[in-house]
């Protein structure tokens, strides 16, 4: 990180500096500013811009790279600006700074991963799906219930247990659409489905694993 040279401003010393940081922040330039990690209020209109241009770290990298910045570095920063500004930091106490500019090759090859995913998502689904229904013997219930239903007896090729198969089959889609509420464009409810909910806490844990590695790898940009 490449030492920056301020110069004070002498401001009412009763003037306060709120920062509020988020547990992860996405940027588009190698060269970051306290601007685009986190949001500044300040009364002192001078100070607040002077502030918000602070550089924080020069990425090396030209494509993708990460760091993880905590507030307290922010807070020297500030204190290089004005000496006697009183910082006040308002939610994480850290952050992760993802730094992204892919090539149009790297975006190719991240489409062509996403569906080689969902191929593989796909059939380890439906491997898991036919283990279950196999475990359980779906197919004597459904063969019993047909001799429930009927009063006749079938075997497993019959066309009222084949029939009984393809609605189990259909309402099982229809049943996971409408649970993860997802695949359709129009939802009546603004709430979170399943799967948001699940991707938003391994979200969570992978920022904390971040941001642990690098704390005890030395890596984290902290005060000095």
């Amino acid at each position: 990180m490449n030492d920056i040279q301020t110069k004070s401003i002498n401001t009412d010393p009763s003037v306060s500096v709120y920062i509020a940081l988020e547990q992860s922040v996405m940027v588009q330039a190698r060269k970051v500013h306290i601007e685009d990690i986190a949001t500044i209020f300040c009364p002192n209109p001078d100070l607040s811009h002077k502030i918000k241009k602070s550089e924080v770290l020069h990425f090396q990298n030209t494509e993708q790279d990460q760091a993880v910045v905590t507030a307290m570095h922010l807070i020297g920063l500030i204190h290089d600006q004005c000496k006697q500004a009183s910082v006040k930091i308002i939610g994480s106490p850290e952050t992760i700074v993802y730094y992204r500019n892919l090539t149009d090759s790297h975006k190719r090859n991240g489409k062509l991963k996403a569906v080689l995913l969902m191929i593989l998502a796909f059939f380890g689904t439906a491997y898991s799906i036919m283990s279950y229904n196999e475990d359980v013997s779906a197919t004597d219930l459904l063969t019993n219930l047909h001799t429930l239903f009927t009063g006749v007896s079938a075997d497993s090729s019959s066309f009222g247990v084949l029939a009984g198969a393809i609605t189990y089959s259909i309402g099982l889609c229809i049943g996971m659409v409408i649970f993860f509420n997802h695949g359709i464009n129009t939802k009546k409810l603004d709430d979170p489905t399943p799967l948001q909910v699940q991707m938003r806490l391994y979200e969570e844990d992978v920022n904390k694993a971040i941001i642990l590695n690098s704390s005890r790898k030395g890596n984290t940009i902290d005060i000095s």
